[in-house]
């Protein structure tokens, strides 16, 4: 019975360019185009920006060309929710669905976002376009209610931002009971005048508010673009039965939707090569370029911008890439300007992370007394008082603390007060790891030796890169980000700086998201020939088949090459995994990327 599979894959990097566009002109419909472009290129047409667009308009040949398939394509089974927490939802909760029909149809091509209806408890799908009220869910520990009516009219994006600004995220439904429960809110809240949000009379029972469903086109390759350059009233999903996409070379290159069994010329892609896309400094190579774009935004703003037309947000590895991107910039501005590195308080985790420690819903078991609130905006580490209740806390405090000990099962009280990173690696060395608290019991355990005293337990977070990259390197400028509440403005200010900008001499500061500064994106590049290993531990039940384990390998490494920036122009494949028995535990696996 295999529990454990260690999967190795290594794959040989290419240079990251932008993709080469190839028109055939034979007619194929969607499915027969797409089949052609995978055995003699890399697949349908996919296009990330305006710059690519431009390049597939400029081939010559397709001019007379009225309609020409690319790879986007409209899957009606795609939908999801907005909080994408695994936690979140037991098994069967993420597919509940309680459609006033059967199935969508995406009746007039643009309905992808979803909205509850008060009078009937059904969902409808809509344009994401609409501006409706909405409902947000509240899953902090503190939060007096779970389910949060807004009745500000918003379109779908911006009832998104506003839940995870201010709440958790857009709601989400994963049962009948719940649905139920959403429903009585319409009513149950219908006399309340006290609380602005709600809805008071009779009237408002029958206006519809946004759920955090919603799907997006595919493209074939599996790119995550969105960029778009439809024709006016396009997609309109004519008859209901038009899911694929083409391009219309009389009309400046705009997409249509078109009946996918059509027969059409077809665009495909095969990522171009050339020595010159390095971005090399003395003798090395970075594994990020940057571009300064010197619009202001919001860093949220920024965000979209740059993944829409780079990778990302600036993500900085070392000093090295700290100087590249200052150079980037060559003294032509002055101010302060976006970087990819965010704070997100809700990130927290334990020390000991062992999958097989924790039961479901032990990882989530919290202390917090109205907090954490990141009070001096480096908060990052947990402490328990001697009454019980937690507080986030900056690292750098030096504390008691408590450490596990797997051995014997047992918690043992450490009283010589150390920062939190000296705490923790004490007790790897001499026991297991800082204590996690699983539960109340655990809690008033814990209580027991600590002797009075305020200590460490293992409950910590970091700052995250908008890409996911694991890069740890930070670049601060003194006393930032704002420590001892000593910058100008009120305190309430410094707990919503969470993102973080970087000066003219490269200093790195938190500030709020909402101000609007310039922003520095990245492109991946990398070296030709080099070879990347990957270490990947996947989990099964039962005998997995060849197949299962072939699905397995890919899908974990391509979250890697997803998260190195690599997702738009790789195809992973497996080429040999060795005879399985049934006692084995490793499974060695050889896999090619190509670029």
């Amino acid at each position: 019975m295999f529990h454990l599979l260690l999967l190795f894959g290594f794959f040989s990097l290419g240079v990251c360019l932008p993709r080469q566009y190839h028109f055939i002109n034979e007619k194929k419909t969607w499915a027969e185009a797409q089949r052609f472009c995978r055995e003699n290129y890399d697949d349908l047409a996919s296009i990330n920006n305006t710059e690519e667009e431009l390049a597939l308009t400029n081939l010559v040949d397709i001019w007379d060309s009225r309609r020409t398939w690319i790879g986007l394509y409209d899957d009606l089974n795609s939908w999801k929710w907005s909080l994408d927490d695994h936690s979140f939802y037991k098994k069967g909760e993420r597919s509940f669905r309680n459609w006033y029909i059967n199935k969508p149809r995406n009746s007039g091509g643009n309905s992808l976002c979803v909205y509850f209806s008060g009078s009937s408890l059904v969902w409808y799908e809509a344009s994401c376009s609409l501006t409706l009220s909405f409902i947000c869910f509240d899953g902090r520990v503190n939060a007096s209610e779970r389910y949060v009516m807004v009745s500000q009219r918003l379109n779908w994006t911006e009832a998104q931002s506003y839940c995870r600004e201010h709440y958790t995220d857009l709601l989400s439904v994963r049962n009948d009971t719940e649905n139920q429960k959403i429903g009585s809110l319409f009513y149950n809240n219908n006399n309340n005048n006290n609380n602005k949000n709600y809805y008071y009379d009779d009237y408002y029972l029958y206006i519809p508010v946004w759920i955090g469903l919603y799907r997006t086109r595919s493209w074939s390759d599996k790119s995550n673009s969105s960029f778009s350059h439809w024709q006016s009233g396009q997609p309109d999903n004519y008859a209901q039965n038009e899911s694929c996409t083409a391009v219309s070379f009389n009309d400046s290159g705009k997409w249509t939707d078109e009946n996918c069994s059509q027969a059409f010329p077809f665009l495909c892609y095969s990522t171009m090569s050339s020595k010159s896309s390095r971005s090399c400094t003395g003798s090395s190579c970075s594994l990020h370029q940057y571009h300064f774009i010197n619009e202001n935004k919001t860093w949220t703003e920024a965000l979209r911008y740059c993944q829409e037309n780079y990778t990302d947000l600036a993500t900085i590895d070392n000093m090295e890439e700290m100087n590249t991107l200052l150079n980037t910039v060559n003294g032509t501005y002055s101010g302060l300007a976006w970087i990819g590195l965010y704070d997100d308080l809700n990130s927290w985790r334990w020390s000991l992370n062992d999958d097989a420690f924790y039961q479901e819903g032990e990882r989530d078991f919290r202390g917090w007394d109205q907090q954490p609130d990141n009070y001096y905006g480096q908060e990052l580490c947990v402490s328990m008082n001697p009454t019980g209740e937690w507080f986030d806390r900056p690292c750098i405090y030096r504390k008691a603390f408590v450490c596990y000990n797997g051995t014997n099962n047992t918690y043992v009280g450490i009283y010589n007060a150390m920062t939190w990173e000296q705490a923790q690696s004490l007790c790897r060395a001499n026991h297991t790891d800082l204590a996690s608290v699983r539960n109340e019991i655990e809690l008033q355990q814990i209580l027991s030796i600590t002797n009075g005293h305020e200590v460490w337990i293992g409950l910590y977070r970091n700052r995250l890169w908008s890409d996911q990259s694991n890069s740890t390197f930070t670049y601060w400028s003194p006393e930032i980000p704002d420590y001892f509440g000593k910058r100008e403005g009120s305190i309430a200010q410094h707990r919503n700086q969470r993102c973080i900008a970087v000066g003219l001499s490269g200093d790195w500061t938190d500030e709020y998201c909402f101000a609007s500064f310039p922003f520095i994106c990245y492109t991946a590049t990398f070296i030709p020939g080099v070879v990347m290993g990957l270490q990947v531990k996947i989990k099964a039940n039962g005998k997995p088949s060849y197949s299962d384990i072939k699905r397995l390998v890919l899908m974990k490494l391509e979250e890697e090459v997803r998260r190195l920036g690599l997702s738009r122009n790789i195809t992973l494949n497996v080429r040999n995994i060795p005879k399985l028995g049934p006692d084995k535990e490793i499974v060695e696996d050889t896999t090619e990327g190509h670029f």
